[in-house]
């Protein structure tokens, strides 16, 4: 009789289990990274929502802020402006009730809360609105060959000299700044052979122009004035108007060094040979490091004189950039120390707020521009000849007739 013996292969069977486990484990770990995914985008969402409704809810503030500088602007009775202007100047400008719990937020019905759209249960509103007429500064920027006048009007009064700073370093050139200096082959990076940073023409060298290579633009200074009582004549505001242009360099007059507008524009109306002479600026050295700040400051000093005084004159200073764009800041200084500009450019800061997410933002308003001057009245090349005469008889009218 034979004996057969039956020999079952169970490792079949375990190879299927440990499969079967391992796949679901994979579909449960894509499924949960996949709702976890879901849930990432679904949350970033919601915050660039909130984020957006927030910064929505700012800009609203900044808006009615506005509405507070130009209702001030349209006062006319001195108790009025000075209510409001208590409200709206350092330190109670530094209050989050200064507007909206104040006169100046009841006259413009300013919601003590803050809500943009008059309905609580909507959760967004601005918070911490204040607006302050004066500001430690004047910033702005302007294009190439564009002139802004700044009003210099400080608070107190008295000023002796102006502080200007262009060119702000940041990594790109734009909005947010005027980039960092390209480097020339042979020369150190950020200035261009000679004592002077001359323009950079487009070459095979440098294909694209002066504000693409990020160099510093020159900057064209240009005071004006008239005394501030009595009458005055035209020889009052040519003596009250000096020029001097600014030249970024590796040497020149640094950030503390002052130049004095007396000096160095002597015979305000006549070209002579110090009207002519550049004043170099020395900029920073290793820009990069600066990333924020402005390239080049220069210290400009009233001319020496009692009639030359800020406190007995109405100055305005014209900032022109030559060749390229730029940022720039002003700042006016009295014994050594900033002066606040007095109604100039009045700072707005406002918090906006969507359910828990906040947005701070702030902004600089001017009020009555100094904007939209012509540049020149005239620009040629040679001399100009015109020939005006008002006649009802035709044959009178003869073209190009110039001596």
């Amino acid at each position: 009789m034979s004996r057969f013996t039956t020999h079952v292969n169970r490792e079949d069977g375990f190879v299927s289990l440990f499969s079967t486990v391992f796949f679901m484990l994979l579909v449960t770990v894509i499924t949960l990274g996949f709702i976890q995914i879901t849930a990432t985008e679904q949350q970033q969402a919601l915050n660039n929502d909130l984020s957006s409704s927030a910064i929505a809810s700012a800009q609203s503030g900044i808006e009615d802020g506005k509405r507070a500088v130009l209702k001030f602007a349209s006062l006319t009775n001195p108790a009025d402006r000075a209510t409001y202007y208590a409200q709206m100047t350092a330190p109670n400008a530094n209050s989050c009730t200064s507007i909206t719990g104040s006169q100046v937020g009841a006259d413009l019905g300013i919601s003590t809360t803050g809500n943009v759209v008059n309905n609580s249960q909507i959760n967004q509103s601005y918070s911490c609105l204040t607006v302050n007429l004066n500001s430690p500064d004047y910033l702005s920027q302007s294009s190439a060959d564009k002139s802004e006048i700044v009003p210099l009007r400080a608070v107190g009064g008295n000023f002796s000299q102006i502080r200007v700073s262009w060119h702000l370093l940041s990594t790109s050139v734009g909005q947010d700044g005027d980039g960092l200096p390209g480097a020339t082959p042979g020369v150190a990076p950020y200035y261009a052979a000679g004592p002077l940073l001359y323009p950079q023409n487009s070459s095979a060298t440098h294909p694209v122009g002066w504000g693409q290579l990020g160099f510093p633009a020159y900057l064209r200074v240009q005071l004006f004035g008239n005394p501030s009582s009595g009458a005055f004549d035209r020889a009052a505001l040519t003596q009250r108007s000096r020029s001097v242009l600014l030249v970024p360099a590796q040497n020149g007059a640094t950030a503390n060094t002052a130049i004095n507008l007396g000096v160095a524009d002597p015979n305000p109306g006549v070209f002579g040979d110090a009207e002519l002479t550049p004043r170099t600026i020395q900029c920073d050295p290793t820009p990069g490091s600066n990333l924020g700040g402005y390239a080049c400051t220069a210290l400009l000093e009233l001319p020496a004189g009692a009639a030359f005084a800020s406190n007995a004159n109405n100055y305005y200073l014209r900032l022109t950039p030559i060749y390229g764009a730029t940022h720039f800041r002003v700042a006016m200084v009295n014994n050594g120390a900033d002066v606040s500009f007095d109604q100039v450019q009045p700072t707005i800061d406002v918090t906006g707020r969507a359910a828990d997410v906040f947005r701070r933002l702030q902004a600089r308003v001017v009020v009555n521009s100094q904007s939209n001057y012509p540049e020149y009245a005239a620009e040629i090349a040679n001399d100009i000849c015109k020939n005006m005469q008002v006649s009802t008889n035709a044959t009178d009218y003869v073209a190009n007739n110039c001596p």
